[in-house]
C-alpha cells in the first residue's frame, strides 16, 4: 500500500441521466469528444493523471495544487468556448471539486478521505463551476491571480467534520491564465485505433458465440434455457417497464426504472445482464418470457410496471424463470411523489439487491438437482458459497474444498478465490480449518484475496473479502479505506455496506455502525440472518441490548459463534442464569476458547473491548484454557 499527498479534481457532467434518457447516443459521443479533444491534452499538459473515467464523470490527481486547479480552469473555459452560441438544451455542462488530501494508491487506483472531500465538492458544485476545499486555497492564493469566494463551512455525507468551500470566479483574472491546447496526435490515433480493433473484436466473438449458440439450439430442435447463455453466470434480462398511466409522456420514469435496475445489476460480478439496447427492442410488443429467454440467451426474466396514482408511485415488479415460467418472486412498492427521483434510487436499489438474492436461492435450488460429477467451475464455487453461509467449521472446510476444485478447473477463476479468501479468513477469525495455524489461515485467505485482486481489480467482491480479511488483522484504518472503495465500485451492494460495520464497531462508533447495518437491512428486506447477527453486535456496544436481543430473536436459531454474542446481551438484560447456561454450551463445544482469544480481537477502543472482556470474564470464560 503507497500513501501520498495529492491534489485531486472529481468532476461530472450535470443532468447526466436526463442527456442520456434524451440522447443517449449523442451525449456519449460528446463526452468522449470532450475527453479525447480537451481533457485529455489540458491534463497531460498540467503534468496531471487520469486515475478512472465513469460514465459521467472522471478522477484526475496531480503532484501540485496549482497545476489542478490551472487545469480545472483550462477544462471550463474550452468546454464553454465548445458551446458559445448553440442552446442551452444542446449544451453539456461539467461541475468540477478540487481537493488537496493523503490518499491510498493500489492497482493505479486512489482512495481515501482525500477523494472523498473532492467528490462532496464536485456534488456541491454549481454547473460549470469550481469549488475547492481550503487547503487548495492556501496553496495557490499568493500563487495565481484569482478571484476566489468564501462560500463557508459545509457539512458533507461522510466525512466527519464541516469543510470550508471556496468557489473560483471564471471571470477575465482566470481566463487570462488559459493556455492552448496542444493536441498529442499520436496518442489520438492509437487510441481510436485501438477502439476500432476492440470493436471489431466484440462484432466478430459476438457473431461467432451468438452463431455457436444457436446453431446448439437449432441442431436439438429445442430450446435448452439450461445450457444459456454463453456463460456460466445466471443470465437476466430486465424488460423495459409497463407505463400505465394514459400520459405517453411518463414512459421517460417507467424506462429510468428498466434501466437502473440493469445499471444495478450489472455491477454484481455474478451476474450475466443483457443491455438496455437489446431489452428495450421489446418495449410495448405483446411477446411472452420464454420468447425473449431464447432469444436474448437468458435464464431469468425481469419485467415490471410504474404508475403514478394521484400524489403516489407505485411499482411492480417480478422475476420469472424462464425454463419453466415460474414466478420466483414478486413485489409492489408503493412511494410518495414528493421526491420522486431519490424514491426512484431506494425502488431500483431495494429491487436490484432483492434480485441478488432470488436468483441466488433459484441457483442453489436448480444446482441441488444436479448430478455432482458434472459440475463445472461456477457449480463448485456456488456449492462453496452455500456452504459458507452455513457459519459452522463443517461447511467452512467443504467450503474450502470446493473453492479449491473449482480453481482446479479455472485458474482464472476470481469468484473462487474470493470465496476460498472467505474460507480462510474465516479459518483465521474462528478456527474452522483443519489444515493450518491462524496465522497460516491469515496468510492464504490474504494471497487468494490478492489473486483475486489481480485477477478482477474492480470486482467489488474481491475488494469486499480483501477489506474484512485487512480489518481482522487489526489495520482499522486500511480496512475502512477497502472497504469504500469496494462501496463506490458498487454502491447496490446491501452485503459490501453490512459488512463494513467491522472497522466501526472495533473503532468505537458503534451508533454509526448500527445506522449503516439498518440501512442495510431496509434496502434489502430478504436479508440473510447474518445482517441480525451484525446488527445485534453493533447494538450491544450501542447499549441498546433490548434492540439487539430483539435482532437476534428474528434469526433462524443461533449459530453456535453468536452464543459468545448473544450471552453478554442477556447478562447486560439481567438474565445471568440463562446467559451462564450459554456461555456453557459454547464452551463445551469451544473448549480452546478463552479471554486471551477474545484479546486478539483487533478494538482499537478500549472502552468497547474491555465491556466485551469484563462480560466474558463475569459469565466464566476462562483466562487461559490450557
Amino acid at each position: 500500500m503507497e500513501r501520498r499527498l495529492t491534489a485531486i479534481i472529481a468532476a461530472d457532467v450535470v443532468g447526466y441521466s436526463r442527456l442520456i434518457r434524451e440522447n443517449e447516443a449523442g451525449t456519449l459521443a460528446s463526452i468522449r469528444a470532450h475527453r479525447e479533444d480537451l481533457i485529455e491534452p489540458i491534463v497531460a499538459a498540467r503534468k496531471g493523471r487520469i486515475v478512472k473515467l465513469m460514465g459521467d464523470g472522471l478522477l484526475i490527481e496531480f503532484a501540485s495544487a496549482v497545476e489542478a486547479v490551472q487545469c480545472a480552469i483550462e477544462f471550463q473555459y474550452f468546454i464553454g468556448l465548445k458551446y458559445k452560441g448553440i442552446p442551452d438544451k444542446n449544451q453539456i455542462h461539467y461541475r468540477i471539486g478540487i481537493n488537496v488530501g493523503d490518499i491510498v494508491v493500489e492497482d493505479d487506483d486512489i482512495y481515501g478521505d482525500g477523494v472523498n472531500v473532492a467528490a462532496r465538492l464536485e456534488g456541491l458544485a454549481v454547473p460549470d463551476g469550481i469549488y475547492m476545499a481550503a487547503n487548495v486555497f492556501d496553496q495557490i492564493k499568493d500563487k495565481l491571480d484569482l478571484n476566489i469566494e468564501d462560500l463557508g463551512l459545509h457539512e458533507v455525507k461522510n466525512i466527519a467534520e464541516p469543510i470550508r468551500v471556496f468557489s473560483l470566479l471564471l471571470d477575465d483574472k482566470a481566463t487570462a491564465l488559459v493556455s492552448t491546447i496542444t493536441r498529442p496526435v499520436a496518442p489520438a490515433r492509437r487510441s481510436r485505433l485501438i477502439s476500432v480493433v476492440i470493436a471489431v473484436a466484440v462484432v466478430v466473438g459476438g457473431v461467432f458465440l451468438w452463431q455457436t449458440w444457436n446453431a446448439s439450439n437449432q441442431s436439438s430442435g429445442t430450446t435448452d434455457l439450461t445450457a444459456a447463455p454463453l456463460t456460466g453466470k445466471p443470465s437476466i434480462a430486465v424488460l423495459a417497464f409497463d407505463n400505465l398511466n394514459s400520459n405517453p409522456e411518463h414512459d421517460y420514469l417507467s424506462d429510468s426504472f428498466s434501466e437502473n435496475i440493469i445499471t444495478a445489476l450489472s455491477r454484481f460480478v455474478d451476474f450475466f445482464v443483457i443491455s438496455r439496447n437489446s431489452t428495450f427492442t421489446y418495449k410495448d410488443q405483446p411477446v411472452k418470457v420464454q420468447q425473449v429467454a431464447e432469444e436474448l440467451g437468458v435464464r431469468y426474466v425481469v419485467e415490471g410496471s410504474v404508475q403514478i396514482l394521484g400524489d403516489k408511485l407505485r411499482v411492480t415488479a417480478q422475476l420469472i424463470d424462464a425454463t419453466n415460467g415460474k414466478h420466483l418472486w414478486a413485489e409492489n412498492y408503493d412511494r410518495s411523489l414528493e421526491d420522486i427521483f431519490s424514491i426512484q434510487d431506494e425502488v431500483t436499489r431495494t429491487i436490484a439487491l432483492t434480485l441478488n438474492e432470488n436468483i441466488d436461492l433459484a441457483e442453489y435450488d436448480r444446482l441441488e438437482h444436479q448430478p455432482t460429477d458434472n459440475l463445472n467451475a461456477y457449480e463448485l464455487f456456488k456449492r462453496a458459497q452455500e456452504q459458507a453461509f452455513t457459519f459452522t467449521k463443517e461447511g467452512n472446510i467443504l467450503a474450502m474444498e470446493l473453492s479449491e476444485k473449482a480453481i482446479e478447473l479455472d485458474p482464472s477463476f476470481a469468484s473462487a478465490y474470493i470465496e476460498l479468501a472467505w474460507a480462510h479468513n474465516f479459518g483465521y477469525r474462528w478456527g474452522w480449518t483443519e489444515i493450518a495455524s491462524r496465522e497460516e489461515s491469515l496468510a492464504l485467505a490474504f494471497e487468494m484475496a490478492r489473486k483475486a485482486i489481480k485477477l478482477e481489480p474492480f470486482n467489488f467482491k474481491a475488494q469486499q473479502v480483501m477489506a474484512s480479511i485487512t480489518a481482522h488483522s487489526g489495520d482499522l484504518e486500511k480496512a475502512a479505506s477497502l472497504y469504500e472503495k469496494a462501496i463506490s465500485l458498487n454502491p447496490n451492494s446491501a452485503q459490501v455496506l453490512a459488512d463494513s460495520i467491522d472497522p466501526l464497531v472495533y473503532g468505537g462508533k458503534a451508533a454509526e455502525a448500527v445506522d449503516r447495518m439498518k440501512l442495510a437491512i431496509r434496502l434489502n428486506p430478504h436479508h440473510p440472518d447474518w445482517y441480525l447477527w451484525n446488527l445485534g453486535w453493533a447494538q450491544y456496544f450501542a447499549e441498546d441490548y433490548e434492540g439487539a436481543l430483539a435482532s437476534i430473536e428474528k434469526m433462524n436459531g443461533v449459530p453456535d459463534r453468536l452464543r459468545r454474542t448473544l450471552a453478554p446481551i442477556l447478562l447486560r438484560l439481567g438474565r445471568e442464569d440463562e446467559a451462564r447456561a450459554m456461555i456453557g454450551e459454547f464452551l463445551v463445544d469451544n473448549p480452546d476458547y478463552d479471554i486471551e482469544e477474545a484479546k486478539a480481537a483487533p478494538f482499537s477502543d478500549k472502552e468497547f473491548h474491555n465491556r466485551w472482556l469484563d462480560d466474558l470474564r463475569t459469565l466464566g470464560v476462562p483466562e487461559n484454557s490450557s
